[in-house]
């Protein structure tokens, strides 16, 4: 019988802030093209998407970990 080898669980938290980072940014950017785009003011739709990008992180993180410990 061969035994399946679990990956290792550092591994899998390593890669938690780069995937972090990547969400936050792209958000970022694609806020700053809407505002340039639309012309909206005070720069709402970047602090939309960068919120929304954000809560997008987090949510990935929670389901991530949720996944570790199962």
């Amino acid at each position: 019988m061969t035994e399946k080898k679990s990956p290792n669980k550092w591994l899998s938290l390593i890669n938690i802030p780069i995937q972090m980072g990547i969400i936050i940014y792209l958000s970022h950017l694609l806020g700053t093209w809407l505002d340039d785009r639309y012309g909206f003011e005070n720069a709402i739709a970047n602090k939309i998407c960068t919120l929304m990008g954000v809560g997008l992180a987090l949510y990935q993180v929670i389901k991530q970990v949720n996944q570790l410990n199962k």
